[in-house]
Protein backbone atom coordinates (compact mmCIF):
# COMPACT_ATOMS: atom_id res chain seq x y z
CA UNK A 1 0.00 0.00 0.00
CA UNK A 2 3.01 2.31 0.68
CA UNK A 3 4.30 1.70 -2.77
CA UNK A 4 0.66 3.02 -3.61
CA UNK A 5 0.49 6.32 -1.86
CA UNK A 6 4.37 7.48 -2.78
CA UNK A 7 3.27 7.15 -6.58
CA UNK A 8 0.45 8.93 -6.24
CA UNK A 9 1.31 11.46 -3.72
CA UNK A 10 4.42 12.41 -6.55
CA UNK A 11 1.29 12.35 -9.04
CA UNK A 12 -1.01 14.67 -7.52
CA UNK A 13 1.82 16.91 -6.41
CA UNK A 14 3.18 17.09 -9.62
CA UNK A 15 0.07 18.07 -11.95
CA UNK A 16 -0.84 20.98 -9.12
CA UNK A 17 2.46 22.08 -9.68
CA UNK A 18 3.16 21.97 -6.17
CA UNK A 19 7.18 21.16 -4.99
CA UNK A 20 7.89 19.21 -2.42
CA UNK A 21 8.44 21.87 0.17
CA UNK A 22 5.24 23.56 -0.68
CA UNK A 23 3.51 20.72 -0.42
CA UNK A 24 4.97 20.16 3.37
CA UNK A 25 3.94 23.63 3.88
CA UNK A 26 0.79 22.84 3.25
CA UNK A 27 -0.31 19.68 4.62
CA UNK A 28 1.81 20.46 8.09
CA UNK A 29 4.90 17.97 6.96
CA UNK A 30 8.12 18.59 6.62
CA UNK A 31 9.98 17.99 3.02
CA UNK A 32 11.70 15.39 4.32
CA UNK A 33 8.33 13.55 5.29
CA UNK A 34 7.18 14.29 1.91
CA UNK A 35 10.50 12.82 0.22
CA UNK A 36 10.21 9.67 2.17
CA UNK A 37 6.69 9.46 1.54
CA UNK A 38 7.29 9.74 -2.37
CA UNK A 39 10.43 7.32 -1.87
CA UNK A 40 8.32 5.02 -0.01
CA UNK A 41 10.32 5.37 2.94
CA UNK A 42 7.81 6.45 5.36
CA UNK A 43 7.26 3.39 7.09
CA UNK A 44 3.89 3.10 8.61
CA UNK A 45 2.25 6.38 7.20
CA UNK A 46 0.29 7.72 9.71
CA UNK A 47 -3.75 8.02 9.31
CA UNK A 48 -2.91 11.74 9.85
CA UNK A 49 -0.08 12.71 7.30
CA UNK A 50 -2.46 10.76 5.09
CA UNK A 51 -5.48 13.08 5.85
CA UNK A 52 -3.10 16.32 6.23
CA UNK A 53 -1.76 15.24 2.39
CA UNK A 54 -5.03 14.61 0.87
CA UNK A 55 -6.63 18.02 1.86
CA UNK A 56 -3.00 19.24 0.90
CA UNK A 57 -3.52 18.32 -2.37
CA UNK A 58 -7.23 18.24 -2.98
CA UNK A 59 -7.89 15.14 -3.30
CA UNK A 60 -9.31 12.24 -1.09
CA UNK A 61 -7.14 9.42 1.15
CA UNK A 62 -9.25 7.01 -0.37
CA UNK A 63 -7.60 7.99 -3.48
CA UNK A 64 -3.87 7.97 -1.94
CA UNK A 65 -4.65 4.83 -0.20
CA UNK A 66 -5.49 3.13 -3.60
CA UNK A 67 -9.19 2.64 -2.47
CA UNK A 68 -10.28 4.59 -5.49
CA UNK A 69 -9.20 5.32 -8.93
CA UNK A 70 -11.19 8.57 -8.73
CA UNK A 71 -8.77 11.95 -7.04
CA UNK A 72 -11.70 13.91 -6.51
CA UNK A 73 -12.82 15.01 -3.51
CA UNK A 74 -16.69 15.16 -3.21
CA UNK A 75 -17.94 18.89 -2.86
CA UNK A 76 -17.43 20.90 0.54
CA UNK A 77 -20.39 20.39 3.11
CA UNK A 78 -20.67 23.73 5.50
CA UNK A 79 -21.74 21.55 8.07
CA UNK A 80 -21.71 24.15 10.72
CA UNK A 81 -24.79 25.86 9.07
CA UNK A 82 -26.63 23.36 10.33
CA UNK A 83 -24.74 21.36 13.00
CA UNK A 84 -27.72 19.38 14.00
CA UNK A 85 -28.29 17.81 10.74
CA UNK A 86 -24.50 16.67 10.84
CA UNK A 87 -24.93 15.30 14.22
CA UNK A 88 -27.96 13.31 13.10
CA UNK A 89 -26.15 12.46 9.93
CA UNK A 90 -23.35 10.97 12.04
CA UNK A 91 -25.68 8.96 14.23
CA UNK A 92 -27.42 7.40 11.46
CA UNK A 93 -24.41 6.62 10.03
CA UNK A 94 -22.95 5.09 13.06
CA UNK A 95 -25.80 2.55 12.94
CA UNK A 96 -25.85 1.51 9.42
CA UNK A 97 -22.00 0.46 10.25
CA UNK A 98 -23.10 -1.58 12.58
CA UNK A 99 -25.59 -3.62 10.75
CA UNK A 100 -24.70 -6.73 8.69
CA UNK A 101 -23.09 -5.92 5.12
CA UNK A 102 -26.95 -7.59 3.67
CA UNK A 103 -28.87 -5.09 5.36
CA UNK A 104 -26.56 -1.96 4.73
CA UNK A 105 -26.85 -2.84 0.82
CA UNK A 106 -30.73 -3.04 1.70
CA UNK A 107 -30.39 -0.01 3.09
CA UNK A 108 -28.56 1.92 0.63
CA UNK A 109 -30.30 1.03 -2.13
CA UNK A 110 -33.29 2.67 -0.35
CA UNK A 111 -31.82 5.62 0.20
CA UNK A 112 -30.99 5.62 -3.31
CA UNK A 113 -34.37 4.48 -5.03
CA UNK A 114 -35.90 7.73 -2.80
CA UNK A 115 -33.26 10.46 -3.65
CA UNK A 116 -34.19 8.86 -7.75
CA UNK A 117 -37.85 9.33 -6.63
CA UNK A 118 -37.32 12.96 -5.16
CA UNK A 119 -35.51 13.34 -8.48
CA UNK A 120 -38.23 12.47 -10.43
CA UNK A 121 -40.97 14.29 -8.70
CA UNK A 122 -39.03 17.72 -8.83
CA UNK A 123 -38.34 17.03 -12.60
CA UNK A 124 -42.44 16.72 -13.33
CA UNK A 125 -43.56 19.09 -10.47
CA UNK A 126 -45.05 16.20 -8.40
CA UNK A 127 -45.06 16.65 -4.76
CA UNK A 128 -42.95 14.16 -2.71
CA UNK A 129 -46.02 12.91 -0.83
CA UNK A 130 -48.40 12.31 -3.76
CA UNK A 131 -45.38 10.30 -5.77
CA UNK A 132 -45.14 8.36 -2.67
CA UNK A 133 -49.08 7.83 -2.07
CA UNK A 134 -48.79 7.06 -6.18
CA UNK A 135 -50.52 9.76 -7.13
CA UNK A 136 -50.73 10.61 -11.21
CA UNK A 137 -48.36 13.58 -12.06
CA UNK A 138 -50.28 16.21 -13.73
CA UNK A 139 -51.43 16.32 -16.84
CA UNK A 140 -49.86 19.36 -18.75
CA UNK A 141 -52.57 19.13 -21.53
CA UNK A 142 -55.23 19.48 -18.82
CA UNK A 143 -56.63 23.23 -18.43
Amino acid sequence: MLQVIGKRVTAVREARGLSQTQLAANAGLTRSQISRVEKDQQPGVLAVAVGQLAAALHTTSDYLLGLTDDPTPPLPVDWRADPERLVRVHRLVERVVRLPRERQERIMDAMLTLLELGDVANEQDIEAADLRRGASPPDPDAD
